[in-house]
Protein backbone atom coordinates (compact mmCIF):
# COMPACT_ATOMS: atom_id res chain seq x y z
CA UNK A 1 0.00 0.00 0.00
CA UNK A 2 1.31 3.60 -0.97
CA UNK A 3 0.45 6.24 1.87
CA UNK A 4 2.45 8.68 0.55
CA UNK A 5 1.01 9.35 -2.86
CA UNK A 6 0.81 13.07 -3.17
CA UNK A 7 -1.89 14.08 -5.48
CA UNK A 8 -2.00 18.06 -5.84
CA UNK A 9 0.40 20.78 -6.47
CA UNK A 10 0.50 22.46 -3.44
CA UNK A 11 2.02 26.46 -2.43
CA UNK A 12 4.12 26.29 0.62
CA UNK A 13 4.80 29.77 1.08
CA UNK A 14 3.00 32.96 0.29
CA UNK A 15 4.39 37.02 0.18
CA UNK A 16 3.30 37.74 3.79
CA UNK A 17 4.92 37.00 6.87
CA UNK A 18 3.03 33.98 9.09
CA UNK A 19 3.07 33.48 12.48
CA UNK A 20 3.90 30.12 14.18
CA UNK A 21 2.88 30.26 17.77
CA UNK A 22 -0.04 29.43 19.20
CA UNK A 23 -2.66 31.27 21.17
CA UNK A 24 -2.13 31.13 25.30
CA UNK A 25 -5.50 29.04 25.82
CA UNK A 26 -5.92 24.94 25.20
CA UNK A 27 -8.75 22.85 25.44
CA UNK A 28 -7.97 20.08 27.53
CA UNK A 29 -10.74 17.25 27.04
CA UNK A 30 -10.41 14.21 28.80
CA UNK A 31 -9.04 11.30 26.20
CA UNK A 32 -11.68 8.87 27.31
CA UNK A 33 -14.23 12.04 26.44
CA UNK A 34 -13.32 12.51 23.07
CA UNK A 35 -13.16 8.52 22.34
CA UNK A 36 -16.78 8.47 23.15
CA UNK A 37 -17.57 11.66 21.09
CA UNK A 38 -19.23 11.49 18.15
CA UNK A 39 -17.19 13.14 15.39
CA UNK A 40 -16.95 13.84 11.78
CA UNK A 41 -13.20 13.93 10.17
CA UNK A 42 -12.28 14.29 6.62
CA UNK A 43 -9.04 14.05 5.10
CA UNK A 44 -7.61 15.41 8.20
CA UNK A 45 -10.04 17.69 9.32
CA UNK A 46 -12.85 17.64 12.18
CA UNK A 47 -16.47 19.35 10.70
CA UNK A 48 -18.15 18.03 13.21
CA UNK A 49 -17.36 17.24 17.55
CA UNK A 50 -19.94 15.97 19.87
CA UNK A 51 -19.27 14.99 23.15
CA UNK A 52 -21.33 12.65 25.23
CA UNK A 53 -23.44 13.58 27.36
CA UNK A 54 -22.54 14.90 30.69
CA UNK A 55 -18.55 15.17 29.02
CA UNK A 56 -16.88 18.14 28.92
CA UNK A 57 -13.62 20.34 27.49
CA UNK A 58 -12.16 22.84 30.03
CA UNK A 59 -10.20 26.32 28.99
CA UNK A 60 -7.20 26.72 29.86
CA UNK A 61 -5.22 30.64 29.52
CA UNK A 62 -2.48 31.63 30.39
CA UNK A 63 -0.20 34.76 28.52
CA UNK A 64 -0.02 34.94 24.81
CA UNK A 65 3.37 33.53 24.47
CA UNK A 66 3.13 30.98 27.31
CA UNK A 67 1.75 27.74 25.36
CA UNK A 68 3.47 25.99 22.41
CA UNK A 69 3.09 22.87 20.13
CA UNK A 70 5.01 20.73 18.29
CA UNK A 71 5.18 18.33 16.35
CA UNK A 72 8.46 15.70 15.30
CA UNK A 73 8.24 12.68 13.19
CA UNK A 74 10.01 9.43 14.25
CA UNK A 75 11.67 7.66 11.73
CA UNK A 76 10.78 4.07 12.25
CA UNK A 77 11.64 0.90 11.40
CA UNK A 78 8.58 -0.03 9.29
CA UNK A 79 5.99 2.81 9.16
CA UNK A 80 6.84 7.00 10.19
CA UNK A 81 4.98 8.73 12.75
CA UNK A 82 4.55 11.48 14.81
CA UNK A 83 5.18 12.47 18.16
CA UNK A 84 2.77 15.56 19.42
CA UNK A 85 3.64 17.89 22.41
CA UNK A 86 1.98 20.64 23.35
CA UNK A 87 3.29 23.05 26.39
CA UNK A 88 1.47 24.87 28.69
CA UNK A 89 3.29 27.39 31.28
CA UNK A 90 1.35 29.00 34.27
CA UNK A 91 2.13 32.43 35.84
CA UNK A 92 -0.42 32.12 39.02
CA UNK A 93 0.12 30.06 41.83
CA UNK A 94 -3.23 28.77 43.17
CA UNK A 95 -4.70 25.90 44.86
CA UNK A 96 -7.07 25.14 42.12
CA UNK A 97 -3.79 25.25 39.99
CA UNK A 98 -2.46 23.11 42.23
CA UNK A 99 -4.69 20.45 42.05
CA UNK A 100 -5.12 20.42 37.91
CA UNK A 101 -1.33 19.97 37.87
CA UNK A 102 -1.86 16.98 40.42
CA UNK A 103 -4.79 15.44 38.31
CA UNK A 104 -2.77 16.06 34.88
CA UNK A 105 0.02 14.33 36.00
CA UNK A 106 -2.28 10.90 35.83
CA UNK A 107 -4.02 11.64 32.93
CA UNK A 108 -4.77 11.17 29.07
CA UNK A 109 -5.59 14.06 27.03
CA UNK A 110 -6.65 15.42 23.57
CA UNK A 111 -5.69 19.21 23.52
CA UNK A 112 -7.71 21.93 20.88
CA UNK A 113 -4.89 25.10 20.38
CA UNK A 114 -5.60 28.12 18.07
CA UNK A 115 -2.92 29.44 15.87
CA UNK A 116 -1.97 33.05 15.99
CA UNK A 117 -1.73 32.85 12.51
CA UNK A 118 -5.39 32.88 11.37
CA UNK A 119 -5.28 34.02 7.71
CA UNK A 120 -6.40 30.53 6.75
CA UNK A 121 -9.69 29.84 8.91
CA UNK A 122 -9.59 26.34 7.98
CA UNK A 123 -6.76 25.77 10.07
CA UNK A 124 -6.93 28.04 13.10
CA UNK A 125 -7.90 25.54 15.32
CA UNK A 126 -6.08 22.12 15.72
CA UNK A 127 -6.36 19.16 17.57
CA UNK A 128 -3.36 17.70 19.16
CA UNK A 129 -3.49 13.88 20.36
CA UNK A 130 -6.67 12.82 18.68
CA UNK A 131 -5.42 9.78 17.91
CA UNK A 132 -4.04 8.50 20.62
CA UNK A 133 -3.95 11.29 23.59
CA UNK A 134 -1.21 12.87 25.34
CA UNK A 135 0.09 12.22 28.83
CA UNK A 136 2.53 14.29 30.93
CA UNK A 137 6.31 13.95 30.16
CA UNK A 138 7.17 17.05 32.04
CA UNK A 139 5.77 19.47 35.29
CA UNK A 140 8.19 21.83 36.18
CA UNK A 141 8.47 24.56 38.94
CA UNK A 142 11.73 26.14 39.74
CA UNK A 143 11.23 29.32 42.38
CA UNK A 144 14.21 31.43 40.53
CA UNK A 145 12.19 31.29 37.34
CA UNK A 146 13.22 34.73 36.18
CA UNK A 147 10.00 34.93 34.74
CA UNK A 148 8.05 33.56 37.37
CA UNK A 149 6.39 30.32 35.84
CA UNK A 150 4.58 28.98 38.55
CA UNK A 151 4.01 25.27 36.72
CA UNK A 152 5.39 24.18 32.87
CA UNK A 153 3.27 21.07 32.14
CA UNK A 154 4.31 19.34 28.93
CA UNK A 155 2.06 17.09 27.90
CA UNK A 156 3.23 14.59 24.80
CA UNK A 157 2.55 11.44 22.80
CA UNK A 158 3.70 8.05 24.66
CA UNK A 159 6.88 6.50 22.70
CA UNK A 160 4.18 3.35 22.08
CA UNK A 161 1.25 6.02 21.33
CA UNK A 162 2.51 8.34 18.74
CA UNK A 163 0.06 9.67 16.23
CA UNK A 164 -0.11 8.58 12.15
CA UNK A 165 -0.49 12.71 11.13
CA UNK A 166 0.11 16.20 12.21
CA UNK A 167 -2.14 18.08 13.85
CA UNK A 168 -5.95 17.34 12.67
CA UNK A 169 -7.95 20.49 12.00
CA UNK A 170 -11.24 21.79 12.68
CA UNK A 171 -13.60 23.82 10.02
CA UNK A 172 -17.01 23.62 9.32
CA UNK A 173 -18.15 25.39 6.74
CA UNK A 174 -16.91 29.28 7.72
CA UNK A 175 -14.95 30.84 10.41
CA UNK A 176 -18.42 31.99 12.81
CA UNK A 177 -19.54 28.42 11.85
CA UNK A 178 -15.99 27.14 13.62
CA UNK A 179 -15.98 29.15 16.66
CA UNK A 180 -19.06 28.42 17.88
CA UNK A 181 -17.99 24.42 17.62
CA UNK A 182 -14.78 24.75 19.05
CA UNK A 183 -16.23 27.57 22.16
CA UNK A 184 -19.28 24.63 22.64
CA UNK A 185 -16.86 21.93 24.10
CA UNK A 186 -15.36 23.38 27.14
CA UNK A 187 -17.21 25.12 29.78
CA UNK A 188 -15.01 27.70 31.86
CA UNK A 189 -13.22 27.03 35.15
CA UNK A 190 -14.84 28.64 37.84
Amino acid sequence: MDCSKINANLAMASCRNSVAGVKGWAILINYDDWKAATKTRTSGVYSAIALASGATGYLFTSHEAAFEGSVTMNKGTYVNSFGHQFIMRAFDRTQNLKNDVNLIAHGKYVIISQNLDTANPQTKYEVYGDENGLVASAIEFNSTDADGIAYAITLASEDNARESEVPASIYVTSEAATDTLVNGLYTANP
